[in-house]
């Protein structure tokens, strides 16, 4: 029944009846009166109904044709409004992304992108949850996350991802350790503390970190896992139960009995990773990886 009917009909139907006249509907439309009163004609013969009444000098809608009047007006308003949310979907305007995060991961990068990303989209819904680098990555396969700023692999099937950050290490020790008045100290004279890390899983980088680290200084260390939570690390430090190898950007966090110690002659460095599935073509996260990149 409705086969024939398009947006032209519609439009063309609203001209006819905010005229009441088909020679000045005619001209807003440019085209002649024949065409036009066949097009309306046609119109009725598809809807099965009568919208016009032409028995008086001037035309009148039916009861038929002012239900119509009201209908067609709000088809047209909500394509109008449906291309324009499709638009906007299209340049990432709006939407929602879902983003995870390292829990050891200190740069104050990771809030400052995800606020700028905010403030120049703030139709887009955001989803923020902390996770380890290792269930990050299940989550981009599963498409369960957007993105996620990991710890940097080595290989990661199916899933892109770039270098974003890299940080000196520092020593994060109790301010009550006899070597907590030196400003630098060499990795080796911490040989015999334990290093506190999180859940020993693999999963979260700060592990691993510490064991490259160690290796490289000839040494294995003795890791204590602990939490993920790096405020709680930061107490049990404070208390003289072990220390940390942390990025640089833990000296953003005081914490009352931690001092921080740079470390004399390692070259390793912490760094920080984004990932993303290689498969997504999504304006809205190229949006917010073109932000990372900025490093607002």
């Amino acid at each position: 029944m409705f086969s024939n009917l398009d947006l032209q009909h519609l439009q063309t139907f609203l001209v006819v009846a905010e005229e009441m006249n088909f020679g000045r509907a005619a001209e807003r439309l440019h085209i002649a009166q024949p065409p036009l009163s066949r097009q309306i004609q046609r119109l009725e013969k598809n809807l099965g109904v009568e919208l016009f009444n032409r028995s008086k000098p001037q035309i009148q809608l039916t009861s038929a044709g002012k239900v119509f009047v009201r209908e067609a007006k709000k088809i047209l308003k909500q394509v109008d409004l449906g291309v324009q949310l499709t638009q906007r979907a299209s340049r990432g305007e709006i939407g929602k992304i879902a983003i995870a995060f390292e829990g050891s991961s200190l740069s104050d990068l990771v809030p400052r992108s995800i606020q700028t990303f905010r403030q120049q989209f703030p139709e887009v819904e955001i989803l923020i949850q902390e996770m380890p680098t290792k269930q990050q990555i299940q989550a981009l396969l599963e498409e369960r996350i957007d993105l996620g700023f990991i710890v940097p692999q080595q290989q990661l099937d199916n899933l892109m991802s770039e270098i974003i950050l890299e940080e000196s290490l520092v020593v994060a020790i109790a301010q009550a350790h006899p070597l907590a008045s030196q400003e630098k100290i060499e990795i080796e004279q911490l040989q015999q503390e334990y290093f506190l890390v999180g859940f020993n899983d693999g999963s979260c980088g700060l592990d691993r970190t510490v064991v490259k680290v160690c290796q490289q200084a000839g040494f294995e260390p003795k890791l204590m896992s602990v939490t993920n939570e790096m405020q709680l690390i930061l107490g049990f430090i404070s208390t003289g139960m072990g220390v940390a190898l942390l990025p640089n950007s833990i000296r953003n966090i005081q914490r009352k009995g931690v001092v921080y110690l740079s470390l004399q002659s390692s070259t390793v460095t912490s760094s920080l990773a984004i990932a993303w599935r290689e498969d997504t073509p999504c304006s809205t996260l190229d949006n917010f990886l073109n932000i990372v990149r900025t490093k607002p």
